[in-house]
């Protein structure tokens, strides 16, 4: 009879586990995108002064800026375009802000894109996801701010 009961507890600790565990990955995987391009950007910036604030202490660098949205003004100094993944490398090369478009911006703005040269100014908003010391301080997601 005693046997009966602890099967019963742990039947119901098992059923109520799974349905925790369903509720939270259905979560996890439903929840809503960020709309980097309708948020309003923590911090805006010149390439130039975002390098160097980040480059100055990294790690007060990503506190500061990790995973927010920045908007950043510079001079193109590379495009590069691999696979249809556009990016712009503003400032410097080797002092730079590397900004990664995102993918359906680049597939709904071809021609807005493609009138932008080296040695042009641009402005991109995007989220910050850190610094490399190859790449400079990099940008994803961004879009070009008209």
């Amino acid at each position: 009879m005693k046997m009966k009961k602890i099967y019963k507890y742990i039947l119901i600790i098992v059923v109520l586990g799974a349905i925790i565990g369903g509720g939270t990955v259905y979560y996890v995987f439903n929840k809503p995108h960020r709309n980097i391009k309708d948020e309003t950007p923590a911090y805006t910036y010149t390439a130039k002064d975002l390098y160097k604030e980040y480059s100055e202490d990294e790690e007060a660098g990503n506190m500061k800026f990790g995973d927010k949205v920045i908007q950043v003004t510079g001079k193109i100094v590379e495009i590069t375009n691999e696979n249809n993944d556009i990016s712009f490398v503003l400032n410097d090369e080797m002092e730079s802000v590397n900004c990664a478009l995102d993918s359906m911006f680049i597939k709904n703005n071809k021609p807005l894109i493609e009138n932008y040269d080296l040695g042009g100014d641009i402005t991109l908003k995007g989220k910050c996801d850190g610094f490399d010391m190859i790449m400079g301080v990099v940008l994803t997601q961004c879009f070009i701010v008209k």
